[in-house]
């Protein structure tokens, strides 16, 4: 927002964050009053210094006030907070007098040029030492006088640094060469350090230097080698460490160098006494500690106070390490002169202290203790070892150590400046010389390297160089030429980047440096009078700062160049050289003005959107609103400004707007939320805020672009829907309730305690499993699972708009069950249910599809007793033969009679079980089916009930996939499709039923309703007849929808197939002309799991007989049936006992006689079988029974009839069969 506070002065615009200060700084506090007042020369002059990569700083007025550029911001460093508008004097007081002489001089109209000058500055609030290039150049007001100083600030400290360590580390190596040539050939260790001293002190300019040895207690001390300078005295002799007081004990013994700058000072009197008393002021002692004990001291002392550099502190240290090297040298030779020529050799080849001796291959020989030092491996560790071992791992895979031994074969000498490795793993930058060892015949049996550790000097080296390189790839990749024009002769000198801008080849220039009109021909006419002409140049007037257009030399491409300079004055005050900086600025210039173009672009589109548009800054200020924001708010530039927009923010979406909005600035994404907004009326409206981060060719962003919608509408209609919805919770008769993927419940409505007694409190936090039947709460979890993940849900929608239904038995309060069907949705991590009692509506529809299969028994009835008929003629027939037969005594056929009478029998008993089976009342038992063999059992029936002027077909398909289903539904909704297209054709006709696999894709689902895609078993039954129209065809599967006449029939015939079909998940569909016939379809769902086998029956060779003893007591009304039975227990070795009803069949049961099994019919007069069992298991616990039925097994076992124990056979059996499921009972 700060834009339109400095948009109106137009010298700001192009400014950075300097720009920004300078727009919103209170100048009315200082001499230069409001910008709007300015003097137009100032105004020039800052807009000339912002963009400056350059530090600049304008001193203006006769109190200095200062205006700068970022790049000065950045060199004042926390300086700067206080800094602008400050006067100079003040701003850096502590160079005041400095900055006051620089106010005289450049006020007077004069000019100062300073280079690598040393200030002390508090840039950070601790004075450090700053060298700067400085010049300073009077700036005229607009009535030409002097109004000013402007200072290019450069900062040199980094390089001043860089040149002083080279300095200091090429002074120290010149010394310490020089100390090591003048001792090199000495063989006596006092005359050693009789000139390391003497050369130490006066290369340091200090009064005394001197060299001692510790005595073995520790405390003792005598000097050795001492030099002192004229008038300074002698100091050699013997001393006690403990006179020099605790702080020399503590610091010598610890290895640490003792720092004295000014020992009246920093030591105790009594302390101080002790230097004081052999002329020592300053003084800085270095220890040489070996093997952990403190034995030798070298010192350098002055009689005056002195400040100790790091530069003093290195040579001394260095020196101390190789006066001890010299002494133990020396010290050496004397012991091992008279050793062999191989050992001198080595000794008198040291130059430096890390000494390594190997043999000819390389291996280690000999490993002093300076190389120990250097690179931390003992002489024991590395006596043996490779001379690899301290090469770098890239220095030993190219095989440089075998190298440098064959180059020191071949010319006597190998010298190397490489990395080495020390024993911690550390690189040092080492120094070394190798030299063959031969023996007295000249034959090389060795090597020796001599190594200096010279890593801070390197590192100085590659910083400076990397420092310089820097600046060469700053100016080439900035586009930046540096030129020097000799007023005198008016040649000028540029950098090879200068050279390139211009497209001129310098080198191809004979006579030295180029004249200066070899640039000024290439500036194009229309701006010749912007360069700086020779005249100009010596006069001292031409421009400085300057735009001009050229034609470049080696292409004729027009460019624009931008040109900084100014003058440099010899003695007399006359410019001798101008110096500046060239910049080829076209590319800037033509981005600059599409910048613009686009700027005007945007804000006309974004004036004229409908909505509220604003832009941000990279860091999320918002700088810009539209003419909308205003309107709306009532407000102005400067009051929505900075952070002023969250002013209009009610207050409760304040802090998570501001919350948003910042974790959207420091991420990168997508900016959205909802808040309300305070309109110029004093009203809040709901507003959608997005915002899109601007990114450049690098993914960097730089602005952001925001929009602000109004939803005042919206969010009042979504409070209207809400209170509709909570209505419709509270008022709904259907349960409704909302629980996680668990069944967790948390909520319920209050249908809960009308449905099911119970209150909301009692549900609340419980899973939905604690209300469900048993039975039912596996299936109840799996469709939980479903709604969790979403399988089995339509693949057309996405998993979170998937609906799923499905149905279970809820307990009441009371203790029975409701039976409820759900419609869930999933929602997130919660899932939304609305559940409806179901229960009456379930038996009603029950008594229909009873209703419906009574009717479709009736249509049988008449085929049924015919068949009857038949096959009780083959029965009585054969066994009317068979009685003449025997009356005959012809018993050579009887076997083929009594199989005809048997075959008749068993086709009379699978007619009554179909016929059971299908009229029998039981819910649903779904189960995997085979369809084709389903469909071909049923063809006797499916004839008979067609009659013969109908023909019937069958086309099943090979490799039908299996279904799961009831399959007593199925045969009911055969059987009625049948009747059906019968009834279509009462002239006759063809019927086909015919089986196939189908697959529904998601293109084919999407267009149908309540259908899933996948796969499914195809069933479709066709007929011949008179079809109906569609009017008919959209209808037919409506409950009691018939065009039957009154009283032949219910009208729910297809409406209880396609509910059949919908409740094994599968579909419906029928397809009809009239005149054309129909065909009905129904598709069920593939089945993947094992299909269900039922245990084979059929006459056994050999019959299970009975353990002796066990008693079978045999219940039947009925005599045959019941003499049949004692006969076969007797041929089977059982006792029997026979009852003719119930009551005598208990009163046995009660008696003591042994029963071990009881075989009842369950329809029996008095007591029916199961009340017989009942009442035996009284007396009896553990009593066995089998239940002999006429009527269907199943329809016993649906309804839970048999308990533990108990088994059932269905009438008419076989008598191997009884003889089998006799003796599973008895054993079970």
């Amino acid at each position: 927002m700060i834009q339109g506070a400095y948009q109106a002065e137009g010298f700001l615009s192009h400014g950075g964050d300097l720009a920004r200060r300078i727009a919103t700084h209170d100048w009315d506090a200082t001499p230069l009053g409001p910008i709007a007042k300015w003097e137009t020369s100032l105004k020039q002059t800052v807009a000339f210094m912002l963009p400056s990569p350059v530090p600049l700083v304008l001193l203006w007025g006769e109190s200095g006030v200062m205006i700068y550029n970022d790049a000065y911001s950045r060199f004042a460093g926390a300086r700067d907070s206080r800094l602008l508008g400050s006067d100079v004097r003040s701003g850096w007081e502590e160079v005041a007098d400095f900055n006051d002489n620089v106010m005289k001089v450049g006020l007077a109209g004069g000019t100062l040029s300073y280079r690598d000058y040393m200030l002390t500055l508090h840039r950070d609030g601790q004075p450090e030492q700053v060298w700067l290039n400085l010049d300073y150049s009077p700036v005229p007001g607009d009535d030409g006088r002097p109004a000013g100083v402007i200072a290019v600030v450069v900062e040199t400290t980094e390089a001043h640094a860089a040149r002083r360590a080279l300095e200091e580390s090429e002074n120290r190596l010149r010394f310490l060469d020089d100390l090591g040539r003048a001792v090199r050939d000495s063989r006596d260790a006092d005359q050693i350090l009789a000139i390391t001293t003497r050369m130490t002190a006066q290369h340091l300019g200090m009064s005394n230097c001197a060299y001692a040895d510790m005595d073995e207690d520790g405390d003792g001390f005598t000097i050795r080698g001492d030099w002192n300078a004229p008038g300074s005295p002698s100091i050699v002799g013997h001393y006690s460490l403990a006179q020099f007081g605790v702080r020399a004990v503590c610091d010598l013994n610890a290895g640490r160098p003792l720092i004295i700058a000014d020992n009246s000072r920093e030591l105790a009197p009594s302390e101080a006494k002790t230097f004081q008393d052999i002329g020592i002021a300053a003084t800085i002692c270095m220890p040489l500690v070996k093997q952990g004990r403190l034995i030798a001291l070298m010192a350098i002392h002055d009689s005056k106070p002195h400040d100790w550099s790091e530069y003093e502190l290195g040579v001394i240290r260095e020196v101390t390490e190789r006066s001890w090297a010299h002494v133990q040298r020396v010290g050496a030779e004397g012991q091992l002169r008279e050793r062999e020529a191989f050992n001198r050799q080595i000794l008198d080849s040291a130059i430096d202290y890390g000494i390594v001796a190997t043999d000819r291959e390389g291996r280690i020989t000999l490993w002093n203790a300076g190389a120990a030092a250097m690179l931390g491996w003992s002489e024991e560790e590395m006596i043996g070892q490779p001379m690899a071992t301290f090469f770098t791992e890239d220095d030993r895979a190219l095989g440089r150590p075998a190298a440098k031994r064959r180059e020191a074969l071949e010319t006597g000498r190998a010298h190397d400046a490489r990395w080495h490795l020390r024993k911690s793993g550390e690189q040092f930058w080492g120094l070394s010389e190798m030299t063959p060892l031969r023996d007295p015949t000249g034959e090389a049996i060795g090597f020796v390297k001599l190594m200096r550790d010279r890593t801070p000097e390197h590192r100085a080296q590659e910083a400076l160089y990397q420092s310089e390189e820097r600046l060469r790839r700053a100016q080439r990749a900035g586009g930046v030429g540096l030129f020097s024009i000799d007023i005198a002769v008016n040649r000028i000198t540029g950098t090879e980047a200068f050279w390139g801008i211009f497209g001129i080849d310098p080198a191809s220039q004979p006579g030295g440096a180029p004249a200066t009109e070899l640039i000024e021909q290439l500036v194009v006419p229309e701006d010749q009078f912007l360069i700086s002409t020779w005249g100009r140049r010596e006069q001292g007037d031409a421009q400085l700062d300057v735009e001009y257009r050229i034609h470049r030399a080696d292409n004729g491409e027009e460019r624009v160049i931008a040109r900084k300079a100014e003058f440099e004055y010899d003695a007399e005050g006359r410019p001798a050289r101008m110096i500046g900086v060239v910049q080829d600025v076209t590319d800037r210039r033509r981005i600059q003005r599409a910048l613009e173009k686009s700027e005007a672009q945007f804000s006309t589109l974004a004036q004229n959107m409908p909505n509220q548009v604003w832009t941000a800054r990279a860091d999320g200020q918002i700088d810009w609103f539209n003419d909308r924001v205003y309107a709306y708010t009532g407000r102005t530039r400067e009051s929505l400004g900075a952070d002023g927009w969250t002013s209009v923010l009610h207050p409760e979406d304040r802090r998570a707007t501001q919350e948003k909005w910042a974790r959207s600035v420091s991420s990168g994404q997508v900016f959205e939320t909802e808040f309300r907004l305070l309109d110029a009326e004093g009203g809040y409206r709901w507003h959608l805020s997005r915002a899109m981060p601007l990114v450049d060719a690098l993914g960097e962003i730089t602005a952001w672009i925001g929009t602000n919608t109004e939803i005042e509408a919206q969010k009042q209609a979504e409070a209207a829907y809400a209170q509709d919805r909570d209505r419709l919770w509270s008022i709904s008769r259907d349960l409704m309730l909302v629980c996680d993927h668990a069944g967790l419940i948390t909520a319920v409505n209050p249908s809960a305690e009308r449905l099911l007694g119970w209150h909301e409190g009692e549900m609340l936090g419980r899973r939905i499993a604690a209300f469900v039947h048993p039975e039912d709460r596996a299936a109840t979890a799996s469709a939980l699972a479903q709604l969790a993940d979403g399988s089995g849900m339509p693949q057309a929608e996405a998993p979170d708009s998937a609906m799923l239904a499905f149905e279970n038995r809820h307990r009441t309060r009371s203790g029975d069950y409701r039976l409820i069907a759900w419609t869930a949705v999933p929602d997130g991590g919660r899932i939304h249910a609305v559940g409806r009692d179901v229960t009456e509506q379930r038996a009603i529809e029950d008594a229909l599809r009873q209703s419906q299969k009574m009717e479709a028994v009736g249509q049988l009835t008449g085929g049924i007793a015919h068949d009857f008929n038949n096959l009780l003629q083959g029965i009585t027939g054969s066994l009317d033969m068979m009685h003449n037969r025997l009356a005959q005594g012809r018993t050579g056929d009887l076997e083929r009679w009594l199989q005809g009478a048997k075959a008749s029998a068993d086709r009379a008993a699978s007619l009554t079980h179909r016929l059971l089976a299908f009229s029998r009342r039981q819910p649903l038992d779904p189960r995997p089916v085979r369809a084709n063999p389903l469909i071909a059992s049923m063809e006797d029936m499916l004839r008979r009930t067609l009659g013969e002027h109908i023909d019937l077909e069958f086309v099943l398909s090979g490799g039908l996939w299996q279904t799961r289903c009831d399959p007593n539904q199925l045969e009911s909704a055969i059987l009625n499709l049948v009747i059906n297209a019968r009834d279509a054709m009462p002239d006759g006709g063809k019927l086909t039923i015919e089986t196939c696999n189908a697959h529904f894709d998601n293109h084919y689902v999407a267009q149908k309703r309540d259908l899933r895609p996948g796969h499914y078993v195809c069933i479709a039954i066709s007929d011949t007849g008179v079809g109906m129209s569609r009017e008919v065809a959209d209808r037919a599967f409506e409950p009691f929808f018939t065009t039957k006449p009154m009283g032949q029939g219910t009208g729910l015939g297809l409406s209880m197939i396609y509910g059949f079909a919908r409740q094994s998940e599968g579909y419906a569909r029928i397809y009809s002309e009239e005149g054309n016939g129909t065909s009905v379809k129904i598709f069920l769902p593939r089945h993947y799991g094992r299909e269900e086998t039922e245990e084979a029956t059929g006459h056994q060779g050999h019959l299970p007989e009975a353990v002796e003893g066990e008693v079978v007591l045999v219940v039947e009304d009925e005599a045959v049936v019941r003499g049949l039975i004692v006969e076969v227990l007797d041929d089977l070795g059982y006792k029997a006992i026979e009852a003719a009803d119930g009551p005598s069949g208990l009163e046995i049961l009660q008696s003591d006689q042994r029963i071990d099994l009881l075989v009842t019919d369950i329809g029996l007069p008095g007591l029916n079988g199961r009340q017989v069992a009942d009442g035996g298991r009284t007396a009896r616990p553990g009593l066995k029974v089998l239940f002999m039925t006429g009527y269907a097994e199943n329809a016993a076992l649906a309804a839970g009839f048999l308990e533990p124990g108990m088994a059932m056979i269905t009438k008419p059996f076989a008598m191997d069969a009884l003889a089998k499921r006799i003796r599973e009972s008895i054993e079970d």
